[in-house]
């Protein structure tokens, strides 16, 4: 039976606060750590009225792992109640954004201004775009500085970019009046950028996100299972609890962790409209068969050989059979 619009509505808010919830991997703890003595150290040197260099963090990991939604679970469910920019307040601990594309000296700056509601009423060079930028990093007290999808500053940019890209991030971390600590996050070739100068690399501690497996991360994934369950309200079949299962789980989701609460969550939100009363292997097939659009011999929850199947490519038909062979 067709679900109707008010329940198919109902359901989609109810999904949408699901992919919403926090939930702590070990990659989240560590970066919380790393992130609060680093934090610890700024505000100890602001209060002491020194300034030496700033350092920060680098989180490198492939699309779906969830970084970026880590990294802002972080600062807006911080204990100490982080001051995040907002038109409210003029002072921010921390300012993030997400790297523009094409990513240029030039057009960066111009995008954090605006992020900072600066205007710039004429066209000014990219050295005094950035003098402005660490003006106003000053002026409202910024501690730390997010730039998310920072491997665009090595795509469409030639060498001479890229390097005045490096000189650019560092002098802010090692501006004498006011220097900012820097945490990049990106996909995995942002590490060749970093790499390319030792002083960024020895300022950054890297954080990756480690590929999912059922040895170790079994327990943990079983209980966000139950876990999101529980909010929506339905129960988890025992058939999810199995280690066949938990393998194709981590499969469809391709390793990454963000890409597996999506599928949680959405298979939830299939369970809820079906008028079921647990979560099922039947509401996670109906889930990937929608997100890729697959037919069953190619989906990860019902093909007998799944590790077999790329998980990434949508809308991929079987093969039919081929022509027969003539007789010789």
């Amino acid at each position: 039976m067709t679900a109707s619009p008010d329940r198919i509505a109902e359901v989609a808010k109810l999904v949408t606060g699901l992919k919403g919830r926090l939930f702590q991997t070990p990659t989240y703890r560590e970066f919380q750590q790393e992130f609060d003595f680093l934090l610890a150290q700024r505000r100890a040197s602001a209060e002491d009225g020194r300034q030496p260099e700033a350092r920060g963090l680098l989180v490198v990991a492939p699309s779906g792992a969830g970084k970026t939604t880590l990294i802002r679970n972080a600062f807006r469910q911080h204990p100490s109640g982080l001051r995040l920019l907002t038109d409210d307040d003029e002072r921010a601990d921390v300012v993030s954004m997400a790297v523009p594309s094409p990513a240029t000296p030039k057009g960066v700056g111009l995008s954090m201004l605006e992020a900072l509601r600066y205007p710039l009423r004429r066209d000014r060079s990219a050295h005094i775009i950035w003098q402005l930028v660490k003006a106003q990093f000053a002026q409202r007290q910024v501690l730390f500085l997010h730039l998310d999808e920072a491997q665009d500053f090595s795509r469409h940019n030639n060498r001479a970019d890229q390097q005045a890209v490096i000189s650019t991030l560092k002098s802010l971390m090692q501006s004498p009046e006011w220097p900012v600590g820097l945490i990049l996050s990106g996909m995995p070739e942002l590490l060749d950028l970093v790499n390319m100068d030792p002083q960024l690399a020895r300022r950054l501690k890297p954080i990756t996100h480690r590929s999912l497996s059922v040895s170790v991360d079994g327990p943990m994934l079983l209980s966000a299972l139950r876990q999101y369950a529980s909010v929506a309200g339905i129960t988890v079949d025992d058939e999810l609890a199995q280690t066949r299962f938990i393998k194709r789980l981590i499969h469809a989701a391709d390793h990454c962790f963000g890409i597996l609460v999506e599928l949680i969550c959405e298979a939830i939100g299939e369970a809820l409209l079906a008028n079921a009363d647990s979560l099922s292997v039947r509401s996670f097939a109906t889930c990937f068969g929608k997100r890729a659009g697959v037919p069953d011999g190619l989906n990860p929850f019902i093909a007998e050989d799944f590790r077999a199947l790329d998980v990434r490519r949508l809308l991929q038909t079987e093969p039919g059979p081929g022509p027969k062979a003539g007789r010789r």
